[in-house]
């Protein structure tokens, strides 16, 4: 029998949002969770039929399930939701670029009931791979110690490739991530020294991370899992207004009549996105100019929302155990995405060329 996605999310959604008070503490284990997205069929879900899936994320005309999947997902928990997320872009890459073999031993880490990620940043001379073994770490590794197969991506003579190591050995230091919000992600630094990769173990060739359109297109994604977040955030603004009496106020309404045409923006950019980014008809570099100029534009209206949310709850939506307080850290943390300026300013080059000034929506 083939599972509603959909309503097996919106299960994990129940779960998860009952746990989200518990779980925001620095190094919180998200473990019943994680064991609620197997059960219900959201970790196979991205590999293709044949391994037990159904394609989620992978075929074109799931982009929009996809974003729900996200997005309920999201609105319970930003952390679980940046963990899943993190693992259908593993299942995205390996499926376009690596072998029927590596998809075959991530099914083999769902059917374990753990998920994988994707962990591509750095801080100095990062990560290195001499053909063999890799020398050196990554930071902000979501998930570790957790996953035991991640992609990851590692400077080699021919330029950035990606691997897909055993990296459960690894020493995992999470002493460094102590953020305002998103803290059941399990983030850390992975130290990688002396770990041997095999040759089946790496993906695609030298410089595939970084090819458009997977690559910038895929942080329609992240919005996805952030929508969700900002739609509970107004649905408990809404809710809270009228316990305390203020939809009676103009002032009031006029406020939240604003935060309301506001997460429509914000709906709309992920619903464009991630349409615009899953047709394989796309140009990919119109793809990835139009999901950067979506990141900032969603930044923008996300951001507003949580002042005006602020604003009309008033000092009780900054004081704990009330869910806004925590929903708007998580939002501010995740938010934080990397390269923001330079993705806007990418994206305007394009526009400057007059290539989106046409009246085809691509709807």
């Amino acid at each position: 029998m083939v599972p509603d996605l959909h309503y097996a999310a919106e299960r994990v959604a129940v779960l998860a949002y009952g746990l989200s008070g518990l779980r925001d503490a620095d190094g919180a284990v998200p473990d019943t969770e994680i064991a609620a997205l197997f059960a219900e069929g959201l970790l196979h879900a991205p590999l293709p039929a044949t391994l037990g899936g159904l394609s989620l994320g992978i075929a074109a005309d799931t982009a929009l399930l996809l974003r729900d999947v996200l997005r309920v997902i999201g609105g319970a928990s930003l952390s679980l939701g940046r963990l899943y997320e993190g693992h259908v872009n593993a299942v995205k890459l390996i499926a376009r670029y690596g072998t029927h073999s590596q998809l075959e031993q991530i099914a083999g880490e769902c059917d374990a009931g753990r998920l994988s990620a994707v962990w591509n940043a750095q801080a100095g001379s990062g990560l290195r791979f001499d053909g063999s073994v890799l020398a050196g770490g990554k930071i902000y590794c979501s998930g570790i110690g957790l996953v035991h197969r991640a992609v990851l991506t590692a400077t080699a003579a021919d330029g950035v490739q990606m691997l897909m190591p055993d990296v459960s050995a690894a020493p995992a230091d999470l002493s460094a991530w102590t953020p305002l919000g998103m803290r059941a992600t399990l983030t850390g630094e992975g130290i990688f020294t002396g770990i041997v990769v095999a040759a089946d173990a790496c993906i695609g060739k030298a410089g595939d991370y970084y090819r458009a359109p997977l690559f910038a297109g895929g942080a329609w994604r992240v919005l996805a899992v952030q929508l969700g977040a900002l739609e509970r955030l107004v649905a408990l603004y809404r809710l809270q207004m009228q316990e305390r009496g203020r939809s009676e106020d103009p002032v009031q309404r006029a406020r939240f009549g604003e935060t309301v045409a506001l997460l429509e923006t914000a709906r709309l950019w992920v619903a464009r996105t991630a349409c615009v980014a899953e047709d394989p008809q796309q140009e990919p570099t119109e793809v990835a100019a139009l999901v950067n100029l979506g990141r900032k534009a969603f930044e923008h209206a996300a951001l507003a929302i949580c002042e005006r949310v602020e604003r009309g709850v008033g000092l009780s939506a900054m004081l704990r155990p009330n869910p806004v307080e925590r929903i708007v850290r998580d939002l501010r943390t995740y938010l934080r995405q990397p390269f923001a300026d330079a993705a806007l300013d990418a994206a305007a080059l394009w526009a400057l060329e007059g290539r989106p000034m046409h009246t085809d929506m691509g709807d």
